[in-house]
């Protein structure tokens, strides 16, 4: 199976859990040796997450609700096998495997763009009772990924030189500053650059160490704003009080810090808090 066969006709479903067995063996059999897809299905994973969890928490306005639905009705009535007709009546019928297929094939792409609405919504107007209890669609990216990164990482940017990942980033108009966690025994494995599911571009650097690993992401900010639930920071060294916020968030330590305008960075590690804030400190020029 290559990428393109697994984004069209496997993905949405793989994340939903309707593949039947054959299926399924082959999407974890290719997924076992891409990492492109892998990156895919957490990205698609996350965004249909905070779908589940903001409908749970927030009413979403009629305006709102009412232009989704629209849209996924329109790609319905768009997918469906000519004479069929909506409702429970798609499921009868020699044509709904069919019509199944080519639905698994485009759905990912409104979901996605629903999820986004759903997200700029919630950004926009202060969402009620956000906790790192609760979703915080960036970090789920980041943590989705760390957790694949851990077993293996392989970047894109063909040089694991400092500057080169930099001027790669930058190509992206992404930060181009890259940790220096070599100073506190950490190599650098290398970056790479993806696309989430809105289209915009993502960073990752990896970094690997006796003690443990972290991962760096960089990304669009879309307006997103320190949520609650920060921890009660340390004494830092002077000037940079204030610029990194520290999370604990499923399982994972998580430093956010805004490195430039309109973009944000997250550090995700396993190690305990005390000591990943400390090689935090100890990495800064």
């Amino acid at each position: 199976m290559d990428c393109t066969t697994y984004i069209e006709k496997y993905l949405s479903a793989h994340v939903d859990g309707e593949l039947s067995g054959e299926e399924l063996r082959d999407a974890e059999e290719h997924l076992a040796g891409c990492v492109n897809c892998r990156a895919r299905f957490a990205e698609e994973r996350a965004v249909k997450a905070l779908l589940r969890e903001r409908a749970a928490m927030l009413r979403t306005p009629p305006m709102v609700r009412g232009s989704i639905l629209a849209a996924l009705d329109a790609i319905d009535s768009a997918d469906a096998p000519k004479g069929a007709t909506r409702g429970r009546d798609r499921s009868a019928g020699a044509d709904r495997a069919g019509w199944l297929t080519m639905r698994r094939a485009r759905i990912w792409i409104p979901a996605a763009l629903a999820a986004m609405l759903v997200f700029a919504f919630v950004i926009l107007h202060g969402g009620s009772g956000t906790t790192p209890a609760q979703a915080i669609p960036p970090f789920d990216v980041a943590i989705d990924n760390y957790k694949q990164f851990v077993d293996h990482f392989e970047p894109n940017i063909k040089s694991n030189a400092p500057a080169d990942i930099s001027d790669a980033y930058m190509e992206h108009e992404l930060p181009g500053f890259v940790w220096n966690f070599q100073r506190v025994g950490y190599k650098l494995v290398g970056g790479r650059v993806d696309r989430l599911p809105d289209g915009t571009p993502v960073a990752y650097t990896f970094y690997r160490g006796d003690t443990g690993t972290i991962l760096c992401t960089y990304m669009k900010s879309h307006g997103l704003q320190p949520p609650p639930g920060e921890l009660q920071q340390p004494d830092q060294p002077s000037g940079y009080a204030g610029e990194h916020h520290y999370y604990q968030y499923k399982g994972y330590r998580v430093c956010l810090s805004y490195p430039r305008s309109g973009c944000i960075c997250i550090l995700v590690t396993g190690q305990p808090m005390q000591e990943f804030i400390q090689d935090i400190v100890d990495s800064q020029p």
